[in-house]
């Protein structure tokens, strides 16, 4: 290298040097100059935006009992889905781009597949999805995966378990359990009769219905669980729902209206005919079938229960333990008014109630 060149490789250098003291003094000042509540805030600041960056979504995993498509379950998803802010194509896949959490859902299937062997081997392959995506939280809906899931596996184990849709009681799984709470479902009978008393010239409640195992059984419910003294009375065929419809109408002062599944000879049309013609007193009913037979419905509302759920995960995923969490019951109903009875009534409802109420087509639903 000539004298020359040496000495252009000398001044360079003694540049970039001149350059690097002023960017590391003008730091400096910068640095003095703020107050030191402005540097903590700025380093704050940067520690938010650091941990943001690092930040893993809690995971939950929600167990179905059913299928997508059955409609109370997919009610409770939309809960799940509306209260975390993630979403789901028709195809059952969960975008949870836009939550706070990370969300998987599974379904058991069932209500389809009903034999004790499938309702077993399909907890058994939840438990190893759960087992090894390691979920903080698991939400489950409905009784089966309670009954085959949480209780052989998990219960009072370190996993936190949310249940919903449980009928009526939870203490036969044994909850709640240390790591175990939810919401039970119950029907809406209580807040009906309240609203049906408004209408009744006396107290007497009757029960009308298909003389099934399950009319009996939830007979036994409201008069056990709920302690209502109830006069029910079953058909087999419409002639004796027909029958038995225009007795109560002088030997109660209101009555409920359960579903006609089960009854032979059933004539929807005929049967909606025969309400309008011969009914004295008001009835109220818990399900749409038999919506267009009764003055009003008062049905669950599944959302309820999926929201109830998915902000009970997000408490305990912030540090609650789920034993510190009662277990609770639905409460919101979706009122349903059939207009056309209420006119051969004479019962006129407050605005308050229609304003908030779905209006029964005559023959809603088939």
């Amino acid at each position: 290298m000539t004298v020359a060149e040496t000495k252009k490789c000398q001044s360079v250098k003694s540049i970039r040097q001149q350059i690097v003291i002023f960017i590391s003094a003008l730091i400096l000042f910068s640095g003095c100059s703020d107050s030191p509540e402005k540097r903590e805030e700025n380093g704050a600041r940067h520690k938010a935006v650091q941990n943001t960056a690092n930040q893993v979504k809690p995971k939950v995993l929600y167990v179905n009992s059913y299928h997508l498509g059955y409609d109370w379950s997919d009610g409770i998803t939309r809960g799940i889905l509306d209260t975390f802010g993630a979403a789901m194509n028709s195809a059952g896949a969960v975008d949870s781009s836009k939550s706070n959490v990370k969300l998987k859902i599974i379904y058991m299937d069932t209500k389809r597949n009903k034999s004790e062997e499938s309702k077993t081997n399909e907890a058994l392959k939840t438990k190893q999805i759960i087992d090894a995506w390691k979920p903080d939280v698991v939400i489950t809906s409905d009784d089966n995966a309670a009954k085959y899931l949480i209780v052989p596996y998990y219960k009072n184990s370190k996993l936190p378990f949310v249940f919903c849709g449980i009928n009526v009681d939870a203490a036969p799984y044994g909850f709640p359990a240390d790591n175990v709470t939810g919401m039970v479902e119950i029907t809406l009978i209580k807040p009906m009769l309240e609203h049906l008393n408004k209408y009744a010239k006396g107290t007497r409640i009757g029960l009308l219905g298909a003389d099934t195992l399950t009319r009996r059984k939830s007979a036994a419910i409201y008069r056990s669980y709920h302690k209502l003294d109830i006069d029910n009375r079953y058909a087999v065929t419409f002639e004796d729902w027909k029958r038995e419809f225009i007795k109560l109408q002088d030997e109660v002062d209101m009555m409920i209206i359960t579903s006609p599944a089960g009854i032979s000879g059933w004539n929807q049309r005929e049967a909606v005919q025969h309400v309008l013609k011969h009914a004295k007193i008001p009835s109220g009913c818990m399900i749409p079938t038999a919506m267009p037979l009764a003055l009003t419905g008062f049905t669950k509302v599944p959302q309820e229960q999926g929201e109830w759920a998915a902000k009970t995960a997000l408490e305990i995923i912030a540090g609650k333990s789920p034993k510190d969490i009662p277990i609770a019951t639905n409460k919101k109903a979706k009122v349903y008014l059939n207009m056309r009875l209420a006119k051969k009534l004479g019962i006129k409802f407050s605005m308050e109630l229609i304003e908030r109420a779905t209006f029964v087509e005559e023959e809603w639903p088939q």
